[in-house]
């Protein structure tokens, strides 16, 4: 099962790469979804770090616009990572709190 979540993290670098050159229908959902399925089985500390990952491109990839040229495409780019980024970080806070419940729960 591993191998599936490795794969569709894979899968969500590889679409955020070419959906600002291919129009791909519904590639920020795509991205999300596979985003947030690569992120099901990721222990806390590796959560936390993708949060962080996540603030700082969204804060950020917009920025690389600045840049001549190459600007536009790496900044479509790393936004469209942000995107993956956020839905691990919406499956991180729900596993998290599922976590929380079920261990308080069975105390």
């Amino acid at each position: 099962m591993n191998k599936i979540y490795t794969i569709s993290t894979l899968l969500a670098v590889i679409l955020a790469i070419i959906s600002p050159f291919v129009p791909i229908p519904y590639s920020a959902a795509l991205l999300m979804i596979l985003g947030g399925f690569g992120a099901i089985n990721n222990p806390p500390d590796l959560r936390l770090r993708i949060y962080a990952a996540t603030v700082i491109l969204i804060l950020g990839g917009k920025s690389l616009t600045n840049i001549p040229l190459v600007g536009d495409p790496l900044a479509a780019i790393f936004v469209g990572v942000a995107l993956a980024l956020t839905g691990a970080s919406i499956v991180g806070v729900s596993v998290g709190i599922y976590q929380v419940l079920r261990n308080n729960l069975a105390k």
